[in-house]
């Protein structure tokens, strides 16, 4: 029965693969994929006593993928997925259901059973990232609408008034 679960010449249906999708970790197999999309909904109390929902926030996109490793090239396989893991390589997850692009390995726990003795089991955890490129522009000229402001706008930095001395019966006192 193992042995099903070794590498063949295909390809896998489901499986991580590169931006170009090429497969990654080929001696990896998969043997389930749990694919958890949540949302939180907003809710908020009214006077009646009630409890509203108006609105609600789509998550990032997490997948638990098992896979085992064979013992031929347990070691090897486990080292590029550990790699991959530490660089925060972004992978696309394709599932029978479709395709999750953007996923990176959050967490990668494995199991070294006795029972089996052969191979190693392996629970990826993959969340979806939002990748987002900053974009800066040079403000314009900040304009004057109250001119009773004029005299703050664009004065650079200020130094504070020097302090009064204080009487020695004030100072006694704190």
């Amino acid at each position: 029965m193992i042995a099903g679960f070794f590498p063949t010449a295909a390809i896998d249906v489901v499986g991580l693969f590169d931006d170009s999708f090429a497969q990654c970790f080929v001696d990896a197999r998969p043997i389930k994929a749990t694919v958890k999309e949540a949302s939180k909904t907003m809710e908020h109390p009214i006077e009646s006593g009630a409890t509203i929902t108006d609105h609600r926030i789509i998550l990032p996109v997490e997948i638990e993928l098992s896979m085992m490793l064979p013992s031929t090239a347990y070691r090897n396989t486990y080292a590029q997925i550990r790699e991959a893991y530490l660089n925060g390589q972004v992978f696309s997850v394709q599932t029978k259901a479709g395709r999750y692009p953007n996923m990176l390995i959050a967490d990668m726990p494995h199991e070294e059973d006795p029972d089996i003795f052969d191979s190693i089991m392996l629970s990826l955890r993959l969340k979806e990232v939002l990748l987002v490129k900053a974009q800066y522009e040079d403000l314009p000229p900040q304009k004057v609408r109250n001119k009773s402001h004029a005299s703050t706008v664009q004065r650079g930095e200020q130094s504070g008034k020097p302090i009064k001395k204080q009487s020695t019966l004030h100072s006694l006192l704190f």
